[in-house]
């Protein structure tokens, strides 16, 4: 056979590094990959549509904006154990008073990239969901960093918290991962959340075909890998994977219902 023709959107110098060390992984086992390098998330979910990568790599949103072209007739076959159950946080100063989402009526509420599913769409959704429509019941930005990279670098996020800190905004969006990681790093300090979104998955690898036998190989082999693996081990920690897992489509639901009611953008 031909290799295996993968799609992934380059947000960092560190998606070729990962995807040039799991290439000769899956070479090694019989199976050649072809790295398909995109810029935007947009252009990757055109090109498995268009039949030119045989699987993306793809965010939560490019999934649902494939699953929407093609009335569903797409599938996820894999994800990061990790990709499971995100959160997105409104974070506000230890010192402020607020407590609820309910307490930043007129306040200054920041949000990330307009693309960005966890700093932007689905909290927006959530919001609206309990009652709270940001576009008019706060002062609501956004900062628009890295616009088809679907919020993957994060950019947006940490410059807002950086406006936080200097009093530019009341509160901020960030997903429940940019801040475990800066807890991790002791970069949390002096932070507080005051609500939670109901939970999401992130990333999933896309195919239109998933009863396709070379979908089945390359599932097989991700699955198979092993972060204790010296030869994985540092891709598999940059691409922040403990192990690959079957995936589960049940924790896009709200983000299908956000993307289907139309353009959500506040700020």
């Amino acid at each position: 056979m031909g290799a295996y023709r993968l799609g992934a959107v380059v947000y960092h110098p560190k998606v070729v590094t990962i995807w040039e060390a799991f290439g000769t992984w899956f070479a090694e086992q019989g199976f050649p990959i072809e790295f398909a390098p995109f810029d935007a998330y947009e252009d990757q979910v055109d090109a498995l549509l268009e039949g030119r990568v045989d699987v993306a790599w793809n965010t939560n949103l490019a999934y649902v904006q494939t699953r929407l072209r093609t009335d569903g007739a797409c599938h996820a076959i894999a994800m990061r154990d990790t990709d499971r159950n995100w959160t997105s946080k409104v974070v506000v100063a230890d010192a402020s008073p607020t407590g609820s989402l309910d307490d930043l009526r007129g306040k200054r509420l920041g949000f990330g990239d307009r693309d960005s599913p966890q700093a932007h769409i689905l909290p927006v959704h959530a919001m609206r969901a309990e009652g709270f429509d940001p576009a008019t019941a706060a002062v609501s930005s956004r900062l628009d960093r890295d616009v088809g990279k679907h919020g993957d670098t994060g950019g947006a996020e940490l410059a807002q918290l950086e406006r936080l800190r200097s009093e530019e905004l009341d509160a901020c969006v960030v997903s429940s991962v940019t801040l475990d990681a800066l807890a991790g790093s002791g970069d949390a300090g002096g932070l507080r959340e005051v609500w939670t979104s109901p939970p999401f998955h992130h990333c999933n690898f896309t195919v239109l075909d998933e009863s396709s036998v070379d979908h089945e190989r390359f599932r097989g082999l991700l699955l198979s890998m092993d972060a204790s693996d010296q030869q994985l081990c540092d891709a598999m920690e940059l691409e922040y994977v403990n192990r690959w897992v079957e995936a589960d489509e049940s924790g896009y639901g709200d983000l299908i219902e956000a993307v289907r009611r139309g353009p959500v953008v506040v700020g």
